[in-house]
């Protein structure tokens, strides 16, 4: 039996081993997942880690939930597994903090997230420096209960995006990106450093836990470029010899 012991939150860890189990066929369509009674004894587990989970797993299509008989694995079901943003940043480069705060939800993002109006929102604006010289500005947005402590996490350090992948009990399945080059306009420049009319990338993406439940707002101006790589989480990748 697949054991529940890693740096991971437990939420996620049993996550992961379900998903696997449904993608590589497994558990094939139709069949009943364990009952939660099952999972708790079999893993050492809250009822309400093992209730998250399953939650998940149907926001994601992946089940569906009859009530009074069970939890199955849907007929017809999106296979994606859990991916992350990979980052080849320069030696060099580092991170400076701006704002960092909560704050409740206006009526622009509690639309871009699916929030309640009000909702409390971790908002953390930087700047990002490569051997002391200001590349790109950038800003996001994302429900507090997603990573509750990430406004503690070493912010100027690291690459938010990694921080979340570590820490949040949510798995990132999908994401919109819009990427747009264009000249800079006086305040864009002066905020990089650079000169009116410079060429500049701008980027909105948004990255989603499940096919329509959004997790982060991000919002950049880069100069000098842009690169985007992505790869499959470890944990993700079917076991060798399944399909």
């Amino acid at each position: 039996m697949d054991d529940i012991s890693g740096a991971l939150p437990k939420y996620r860890q049993l996550l992961q081993l379900l998903r696997n189990r449904i993608v590589t066929g497994e558990l094939a369509p139709g069949a009943q997942l364990p009952t939660e009674e099952e999972l708790v004894k079999a893993y050492g587990l809250s009822r309400g880690t093992v209730r998250k989970a399953v939650e998940q797993l149907a926001a994601e299509g992946l089940v569906r939930t009859e009530q009074g008989s069970g939890s199955f694995v849907s007929a017809v079901h999106r296979n994606a597994i859990p991916f992350r943003f990979a980052h080849a940043a320069p030696p060099g480069t580092s991170y400076r903090v701006v704002t960092k705060e909560i704050i409740p939800a206006s009526s622009e993002i509690a639309e871009r997230l699916k929030l309640p109006l009000g909702e409390p929102v971790i908002h953390i604006v930087r700047l990002r420096l490569e051997s002391g010289e200001v590349m790109a500005f950038s800003e996001r947005f994302l429900p507090r209960s997603l990573c509750p402590d990430l406004l503690e996490q070493d912010l100027e350090g690291r690459s938010i995006h990694d921080i979340l992948v570590e820490r949040s009990e949510l798995p990132l399945l999908r994401a919109i990106v819009e990427i747009e080059a264009q000249l800079l306009g006086a305040g864009p420049a002066a905020v990089l450093g650079a000169s009116p009319g410079s060429p500049g990338i701008t980027v909105s993406r948004m990255t989603f836990t499940a096919p329509n439940r959004p997790a982060v707002w991000y919002r950049a101006i880069h100069k000098g470029g842009y690169a985007l790589a992505v790869e499959v989480e470890p944990q993700a990748a079917p076991a060798q010899g399944q399909r």
